[in-house]
């Protein structure tokens, strides 16, 4: 996959734009008003401030997590270890059941149909629903098999959602959504933070895909004011986010944005390939 991933991204187009977006408050670009043109008409990014009351109308969902084609679940059944995927491979018969994640964690694999082979029950749907909603699923079909199962279902390896983390950070790349809330903070920590020779902290931007994805939401941060460490850790991001590190020498929006279109062509055209692929 990681394969598949790089080689598609090395083909990716490279548009080259320029455009002045309103809402920007920094004085480098402030004075900036209808200079250039884009050149493809189809991309019309909106460009919103991170501000508080930005913070304070994020529709922030606390419903756990549901499981998707790519992630790796982890399902025993108590007192029948004959379930877990080791033994199953032991005994030739988990070939096709079981499969190692990213992390190297052993597990159920859910397919691009969304479903897993499970023991005795056979496919099962488990894409769109919560661990909880595939215990009881497993646990209910089971009771024909085994007398009152007892089950653990939990996603072992996060794989179906990203965000991608590019531009001057030290460890650019993606990381995977899970079950846990993440922030621009959580973010740029786990990617080993800015690139003190090459970053500009007051450029950090959120590409955000709406309906059409030549219109996205790009939300900018600010990271050298004071109170944005505060707007970073509350900002939360969504699966397919993108978020991008200007370079320091990138001070003017429209050099920003000719930064910012590889980056969002790349992922948006890798994605495209690997689901349609």
């Amino acid at each position: 996959m990681m394969m598949k991933i790089c080689s598609t991204m090395m083909m990716a187009m490279t548009l080259a734009a320029c455009s002045i977006m309103p809402g920007m408050q920094n004085p480098d670009v402030a004075t900036m008003s209808h200079q250039g043109h884009v050149r493809s008409p189809t991309f019309n990014p909106q460009l919103i401030s991170i501000t508080p009351e930005t913070i304070a109308e994020q529709n922030i969902s606390h419903r756990a997590y549901r499981i998707a084609p790519s992630d790796i679940l982890n399902i025993v059944v108590w007192n029948h270890p004959e379930f877990t995927p080791k033994e199953l491979f032991s005994t030739q018969l988990g070939s096709t059941l079981s499969t190692q994640g990213m992390a190297g964690k052993e597990g159920y694999l859910v397919n691009q149909q969304g479903t897993i082979y499970f023991p005795l029950v056979g496919t099962v749907t488990v894409a769109g629903y919560t661990s909880d909603e595939v215990r009881a699923l497993l646990t209910m079909r089971l009771k024909k098999y085994l007398k009152n199962p007892e089950l653990n279902v939990r996603v072992a390896d996060f794989r179906s959602k990203k965000i991608y983390v590019f531009g001057e950070i030290m460890k650019p790349g993606f990381i995977p959504f899970s079950d846990q809330i993440l922030s621009i903070t959580d973010a740029i920590s786990m990617s080993g933070g800015f690139d003190p020779n090459a970053a500009d902290p007051s450029h950090v931007y959120i590409i955000r895909a709406g309906v059409n994805l030549y219109q996205p939401k790009v939300y900018w941060l600010n990271a050298k004011r004071p109170e944005s460490l505060l707007l970073a850790e509350h900002f939360v991001l969504k699966p397919g986010d993108i978020l991008y590190v200007s370079s320091a020498a990138a001070t003017r929006w429209n050099r920003v944005l000719n930064q910012l279109l590889p980056t969002i062509e790349t992922v948006w055209y890798t994605k495209s390939i690997i689901n349609n692929g």
